[in-house]
C-alpha cells in the first residue's frame, strides 16, 4: 500500500500524526513491523512501529518508515533524516496503532493476491470478458465495462443482479436511454474524473451502490468500469482493488488498434463497432448516435485510405487524419484496420461536394496518397460492405495504374466482377469479343493502332471530329482505321449492344493488362 493511501486511511479513522525527516508519499508500504533499537538492516517496504522513548538514530542512511506514539521527543533532529519518522500522539496506543496499519497492510496482501490473478488473467490472452469474470469472481459482485457512447464491451458471467432494469440493459447491449440521463443529471461523469480512487455513489434506478472508475489510455478517458452492490456490501478495501483493476482494463484496451489509435473519441468507437459487426439493427443505431448528439441524414459514404493508399507516403497516419478532419468536417471517422475511414452523412440528393472532392484530390496528389469512395447507402447495417467498396476501389485503382489520387467505386464495379469471377477459377480472357481479340493480335502482328482508336470511338460514339482531335489524326484517316476496325471485327458499331460488349471486353483487356 503507498504511504500516502495508508496515511489517508489513518486520519480517516481520526489518527493526526505529525510527520518529519524524508517523506516519500509514493513508497509501497508492504508489511508491518515492531521496532528493534538493535537492528541495522531496514526494508523500505516495511513499516516499523514503536515507542517515542526509543527513537532510531537520526543519522542512519536507510530509507524507511517509522510510526511511534508516547510521551512527546525532540523530533526537530529528523528533519533532514533519510527516512520518515511519524508521531501520531500520546494518547495513542501503540497496540491499537500497530492493529489497525496491521488491518490495512492485511487488507492489501489481499489486494496483492487478487491482483496476482488478474495479471494472469491479462497475460493469458482469453481477452476483456475472461479479465472482467475474474474479476467480479475476486471481487464477488457483477462488474460492468462500458465505453464513452454507452455500449458494454463486457459484463461479467455468472453473478447476475435480480434486477428488471439491468437485466434489459444486458440484452440490448447499452445503457438505456434513462441510464444516460440519471448519468447526465448526477453529473458522474465529471465526478468519476475528478475521483483519485474508485468513485462509489447510490444508482437512484436500482437502489444499490457502484463503484465507478474511468478507464484511460495515455491519459485520455476512453470508458468506464462499474461494480454493483448486489451480491454483498463493498469491504473497505473494494475501492483501491478496483482502482488497481481499471488499469489492467486499460492494457486489456490499448489491445485494440481501435482504443489506442483513435484517442479517445466516442464517434469514431460507434464507427469501429459498425465495422466489426455487422448486421447490427439499424433503428438502435440510429437511436445510439441521436443519444450521442449526432443526428443522421438520408444518405452515407464511405472514404477510406487502405494501407495500399498511404504505403508510399512519409506521413503518419494521425497526420493524415488531422487534415482530412478539416476537409470533411461534421463526419465520423476511425483508423480501421490500418486504414483511415470517414463515414459522412449527406441529404439524399446532395453529393460530395466539388470543393470537398478537390481539397481531397490535392492533398492526396500532394502527399502520394491514394483514397477510395464508395457509392451511396441509406442501411448503416450495410457499412461493412461499402467500406469493402472504398478500399477496393484503391485496390483496383491501382492494378489499373489509375494516376487518379482518388477512386469511386462506381468506376470499378466491373472490374470488381471480373476480379470475383477470376477468383471463382474463370478464365476472364476468354470473355474477349473474338471480334476485339482479332484486333487486338491485328495491332501486336502489323504495330497499327486500332484498338486505341475504338477506344477513344467508343468514348465518343458518332463525333468523328472529336475522335480525330483527340488522336491527332486527319478526319480521312478516322475514317480509314474505322472502315479497317469494321472488316477484321466483323460487325457495325450500329447498336448499342455492340458498344456495351465492345467496350465490356475493352475493360477486360484493361484489367488483364492487355492495353
Amino acid at each position: 500500500m503507498e504511504y500516502s493511501v495508508l496515511f489517508s486511511k489513518l486520519r480517516k479513522k481520526g489518527y493526526e500524526p505529525q510527520v518529519f525527516g524524508r517523506e516519500d508519499a509514493s513508497r509501497d508500504l508492504l508489511f508491518a513491523r515492531l521496532w528493534d533499537p538493535a537492528q541495522t538492516v531496514f526494508d523500505p517496504a516495511a513499516l516499523y512501529l514503536g515507542s517515542a522513548s526509543r527513537l532510531p538514530d537520526p543519522e542512519l542512511p536507510s530509507e524507511f518508515t517509522f510510526f511511534c506514539c508516547g510521551e512527546w521527543a525532540d523530533f526537530s533532529r529528523y528533519d533532514s533524516s533519510a527516512f520518515t519518522v511519524a508521531y501520531f500522539g500520546p494518547s495513542v496506543s501503540e497496540a491499537a496503532l500497530f492493529n489497525d496499519c496491521l488491518e490495512n497492510l492485511s487488507q492489501l496482501q489481499e489486494i496483492t493476491a487478487g491482483m496476482h490473478l488478474l495479471v494472469n488473467a491479462l497475460f493469458s490472452g482469453n481477452g476483456l470478458q475472461y479479465l472482467v469474470d475474474t474479476a467480479a469472481r475476486i471481487l464477488g459482485n457483477p462488474i460492468y465495462v462500458v465505453d464513452l457512447q454507452h455500449k458494454y464491451l463486457a459484463i461479467s458471467a455468472g453473478l447476475i443482479p435480480d434486477n428488471a432494469f439491468f437485466n434489459a440493459e444486458s440484452q440490448s447491449g447499452y445503457i438505456s436511454e434513462q441510464g444516460i440521463a440519471s448519468i447526465r443529471a448526477n453529473r458522474l461523469d465529471e465526478k468519476v474524473r475528478k475521483a483519485d480512487t474508485a468513485y462509489y455513489y447510490v444508482n437512484e434506478l436500482v437502489q444499490k451502490g457502484m463503484l465507478v472508475n474511468a478507464v484511460r489510455i495515455q491519459g485520455i478517458e476512453v470508458g468506464h468500469i462499474m461494480m454493483l452492490e448486489s451480491e454483498h456490501p463493498f469491504r473497505e478495501f473494494d475501492a483501491d482493488f478496483f482502482h488497481r483493476f481499471s488499469n489492467l482494463v486499460s492494457m486489456e484496451l490499448q489491445k485494440d488498434s481501435a482504443y489506442t489509435r483513435n484517442k479517445g473519441v466516442m464517434y469514431s468507437y460507434f464507427l469501429s463497432d459498425l465495422l466489426k459487426n455487422p448486421g447490427q439493427d439499424a433503428s438502435r443505431i440510429r437511436e445510439r448516435l441521436r443519444l450521442l448528439g449526432y443526428n443522421l441524414r438520408e444518405a452515407f459514404y464511405i472514404v477510406a485510405i487502405p494501407p495500399a493508399g498511404h504505403s508510399t507516403s512519409d506521413l503518419q497516419l494521425n497526420v493524415i487524419l488531422e487534415r482530412l478532419i478539416q476537409i470533411f468536417s461534421g463526419s465520423i471517422y476511425v483508423i480501421y484496420e490500418d486504414t483511415i475511414v470517414f463515414f459522412i452523412s449527406r441529404e439524399l440528393f446532395q453529393n460530395l461536394s466539388e470543393y470537398e472532392m478537390c481539397q481531397l484530390a490535392d492533398y492526396l496528389s500532394a502527399n502520394q496518397l491514394k483514397a477510395g469512395i464508395s457509392n451511396f447507402f441509406r442501411q448503416l447495417e450495410d457499412m461493412p460492405s461499402f467500406y469493402q467498396q472504398a478500399v477496393d476501389a484503391v485496390k483496383l485503382g491501382l492494378k489499373l495504374k489509375d494516376p487518379s489520387p482518388v477512386y469511386y467505386y462506381s468506376d470499378y464495379y466491373v472490374y470488381k466482377m471480373l476480379e470475383t469471377a477470376e477468383r471463382n477459377g474463370v478464365n476472364i480472357r476468354f470473355l474477349v469479343h473474338p471480334g476485339l481479340m482479332r484486333l487486338y493480335l491485328y495491332d501486336q502482328e502489323k504495330g497499327t493502332e486500332l484498338i486505341a482508336t475504338l477506344k477513344e470511338y467508343l468514348h465518343q460514339p458518332g463525333q468523328s471530329a472529336l475522335v480525330a482531335k483527340n488522336l491527332h489524326i486527319h478526319k480521312n484517316t478516322l475514317l480509314y482505321r474505322l472502315g479497317k476496325i469494321r472488316e477484321l471485327m466483323g460487325c457495325e458499331l450500329a447498336v448499342g449492344e455492340e458498344f456495351m460488349n465492345m467496350n465490356l471486353s475493352m475493360m477486360i483487356l484493361k484489367y488483364l493488362g492487355m492495353m
